[in-house]
C-alpha cells in the first residue's frame, strides 16, 4: 500500500466513487456506500456508475447522488468521456475512491481533480495518491472495506459488509402486480453474463420439482431480457412440465418482466433465492432475503461468494475439483470441454442446502 499524504480530515465536502463495472458489483458496492457516509455524515458524495446502477440505486438510504455513465452507449467513445470528465471537474471532489479496475475509470477518477485511491491491480493505478492491493480470499465487500480503511484507518474495518438496497413505492406496486398475491415462494435465476456460470436450466427445473413436492413451495423465474435468460427461463420450463406431477403449478416466469426496480420488489418477497454467481444471488442478501448460490468455475478464493448475515447464505458447488477455479468470471465454454463442475451438481445435491434455508 502506498503511504497516505495525511490523515483523513475530520470532514470532506465532497468525495465521489467510481463503480462501472457488473451488475454484482454494483450491488456489492453499497456496503462501501453505506460504510462511506457513517464516516463522512455531511459530505456529498456521488456515485458514478452504469445506467443500470444508477436504476438499482434509486432510492438508497445513505444519501449518495447517482450518475449514471452509459459507457457503452450514450457516453461511449471520446466524445463521451470527455462530457463526463467535464461533469465530475465541475462537480470538483476533494476525494475519490475508483473501486473499478479499467483504465477508462481511472482516467476519469485522475481528471475529477481530487486526491484518489483504488486498487493497485487498477489499470494505471499509479496514477493513484493512495492504494491497496486486493487481498486473495477474502469477499469482494472486504477487499472494498481494505481500501476505505486505507484511507480512514481503522475505524473504517468496524462498519458492516453486508449490500444494502431499497425499493421505493413504484417497486412495490410491480411487485404486487407481477406476483399476483402469491407468497412463500423461491425465486430461481437460471441465467449469467457467462455461460460457465449458468447451472443447466433442466437441473434448475429438478431442483423447483423438489422444492415443491417436498416442501409447498412454488417458484418464480426472474431474469433479464437478455435472449440468454429467456432461453434459460424457456428450458426451465419445458424441462418442468415434463418431469412435475400433473397437479404441480408451473412456475411463475417473471423473465424480462420486471425492471431492476420491481426485481428488487419480487425477490425481498421470496422465502429462497436460488442463484448462479450472479447479480440476484447478491440482491437477495441485500433485499435480507435468504440466498443459495450455484458455483461452477468460480471459488470462494475469488472474492465473489455471497456474504450475508448468519445462517441467511449457503453454496452449493462440486468440491475437490482439480480445475476450479477457471477463471475469474467464468467463459463462453468450459476450457477443459467436460464443464463437470456444473454438470456433475445434481438436483439432489442442490436441495440438500436449499432445505437447511427453507426450515
Amino acid at each position: 500500500m502506498a503511504a497516505s499524504p495525511s490523515p483523513a480530515p475530520a470532514q470532506l465536502r465532497r468525495i465521489l466513487v467510481i463503480q462501472t463495472a457488473f451488475l454484482g458489483d454494483i450491488v456489492l458496492a453499497t456496503a462501501f456506500l453505506a460504510n462511506l457516509r457513517a464516516l463522512q455524515p455531511s459530505a456529498e458524495i456521488r456515485f458514478l456508475t452504469t445506467p443500470a446502477g444508477a436504476r438499482l440505486l434509486s432510492p438508497n438510504t445513505f444519501g449518495v447522488k447517482v450518475i449514471s455513465y452509459d459507457k457503452r452507449g450514450n457516453d461511449s467513445g471520446p466524445g463521451g468521456f470527455l462530457r463526463m470528465a467535464r461533469e465530475l471537474r465541475g462537480f470538483a471532489p476533494e476525494l475519490v475512491f475508483c473501486l473499478h479496475r479499467s483504465l477508462r475509470s481511472t482516467l476519469l477518477a485522475k481528471v475529477s481533480g481530487g486526491e484518489v485511491w483504488g486498487f493497485s491491480e487498477g489499470v494505471g493505478s499509479v496514477l493513484f495518491t493512495g492504494r491497496v492491493a486486493r487481498a486473495k480470499g477474502r469477499f469482494e465487500a472486504e477487499k472494498n472495506q481494505a481500501l476505505l480503511a486505507a484511507w480512514a484507518g481503522e475505524r473504517a474495518l468496524q462498519q458492516a459488509l453486508f449490500p444494502i438496497l431499497s425499493v421505493s413505492d413504484k417497486d412495490t406496486a410491480e411487485g404486487d402486480t407481477l406476483l399476483g398475491g402469491l407468497q412463500g415462494f423461491v425465486a430461481l435465476a437460471p441465467g449469467s453474463v457467462w455461460a460457465t456460470k449458468r447451472w443447466p436450466p433442466e437441473r434448475f427445473a429438478g431442483l423447483a420439482q423438489l422444492l415443491w413436492e417436498r416442501h409447498g413451495l412454488r417458484s418464480v423465474i426472474v431474469g433479464g431480457n437478455e435472449p440468454a435468460d429467456r432461453e434459460a427461463a424457456m428450458k426451465l420450463l419445458v424441462a418442468y412440465r415434463e418431469g412435475a406431477e400433473k397437479v404441480a403449478p408451473l412456475p411463475l416466469d417473471l423473465t424480462g418482466k420486471t425492471g431492476l426496480g420491481g426485481l428488487k420488489s419480487v425477490l425481498s418477497r421470496a422465502k429462497l433465492v436460488v442463484a448462479n454467481d450472479s447479480a440476484p444471488l447478491h440482491m437477495g442478501i441485500a433485499m435480507g432475503v435468504s440466498v443459495l448460490g450455484v458455483f461452477g468455475p468460480t471459488t470462494r478464493e475469488l472474492g465473489f461468494f455471497p456474504l450475508a448475515p448468519e445462517g441467511k447464505a449457503k453454496v452449493a458447488e462440486l468440491a475437490g475439483l482439480e480445475c476450479r477455479p477457471c477463471g475469474l468470471h467464468g467463459h463462453d465454454q468450459c476450457p477443459r470441454t467436460h464443464f463437470r463442475c456444473m454438470l456433475d451438481l445434481s438436483p439432489e445435491a442442490v436441495y440438500r442446502e436449499a432445505e437447511l434455508l427453507c426450515r
